[in-house]
């Protein structure tokens, strides 16, 4: 059989198997159920009925980071290609290596404070900024780390060196996106970039950051006209509302709304491009899909549970909630 072929068979593969692994998705129902529950305890019973083995007393923030770490070990085990979707948690790598810098110089332990999952073992990112040994890093993270390291060196400026990171993050997603050839998984990509550019400025214009700032905080993404971009949010709130009125009038809608508001709006967007991948039986979206799915699945569990130990009503939960997979 031809390299083709058997790439085509592990694909089809690949595919069969995350939808089987899809029927075990929670609903819209079973969310509405979760929030009906009386209770945080309640609601922890419910779960453990859908395979989330949440007990009372029990962190349930580490039951579900664990839950999201197995979902990509078998996305590592099945996919045929897996550069492509590291798109999906390489924003990780770079959430860990801000913490190893802080923790170079405000002197506590940034191994607690580390995520998963991650391409790069937490092991080999300690060791290679307490060595100054970057080049252990892979291509995509050495260059940063030591820019980064030097900003925070210099100017002891976190939000700088959050700056530059965050945006070698995003440009790194669209990057690994692009590789993948996969069209789904580039507007994945794109998306998520302008919902993080957005953010990013709007928070620039209310702390009065500065032209240079943006510039090093603000991707480069194929939604985007970077340069007017700046522009409008160097014009301040106004301007900025202006220029998103034109291809972003539904994202200055809902940033209008309230932060929560906007969050929501960015991750049902999300939501609404990966469902394209449940008509695709070749190439790579599907198990992404599968991941990001499963992620907005913990997130929203996430939030039912804080509320629920809070005792925050469910209308409250219910605008909260994010559009689901299936």
């Amino acid at each position: 059989m031809n390299g083709g072929r058997t790439v085509k068979k592990d694909n089809l593969f690949a595919v069969a198997s995350v939808r089987a692994k899809e029927n075990s998705l929670l609903s819209k129902s079973d969310l509405e159920q979760l929030i009906n529950a009386e209770g945080y305890n309640k609601a922890i019973n419910i779960l453990s009925e859908k395979g989330y083995e949440i007990s009372d007393g029990s962190d349930y923030s580490a039951v579900l980071d664990e839950e999201l770490n197995k979902v990509w070990q078998y996305i590592l085990e099945s996919a045929p290609e897996v550069e492509g979707l590291k798109a999906l948690i390489v924003k990780n790598d770079f959430q860990n290596l801000k913490a190893v810098l802080k923790a170079e110089f405000m002197n506590y332990n940034a191994a607690e404070y580390l995520v998963e999952p991650c391409i790069v073992p937490h092991a080999v990112l300690l060791e290679a900024i307490s060595s100054r040994k970057f080049e252990s890093l892979p291509e995509f993270l050495k260059d940063t780390a030591a820019k980064a390291l030097d900003i925070l060196s210099k100017t002891e400026s976190a939000q700088l060196c959050d700056a530059v990171a965050d945006t070698a993050a995003l440009d790194v997603i669209i990057s690994f996106a692009q590789k993948s050839g996969d069209e789904i998984l580039i507007q994945y990509a794109n998306e998520y970039c302008l919902t993080c550019d957005i953010k990013t400025a709007f928070r620039a214009i209310k702390t009065g950051k500065s032209a240079v700032f943006l510039n090093a905080a603000i991707a480069d993404n194929s939604l985007i006209d970077k340069k007017a971009f700046i522009d409008a949010a160097l014009s301040g709130a106004e301007g900025f509302f202006e220029y998103l009125s034109g291809n972003f009038a539904d994202y200055r809608a809902a940033l209008e709304k309230s932060a929560s508001a906007f969050e929501k709006y960015c991750d049902d967007k999300i939501t609404q491009i990966i469902k394209k991948a449940k008509m695709t039986v070749f190439g790579i979206s599907p198990l992404a899909a599968y991941y990001v799915a499963k992620e907005t699945e913990i997130k929203c569990i996430r939030i039912i549970l804080s509320a629920k130990q809070s005792h925050i009503s469910s209308d409250i939960i219910r605008e909260r909630m994010r559009e689901m997979y299936v």
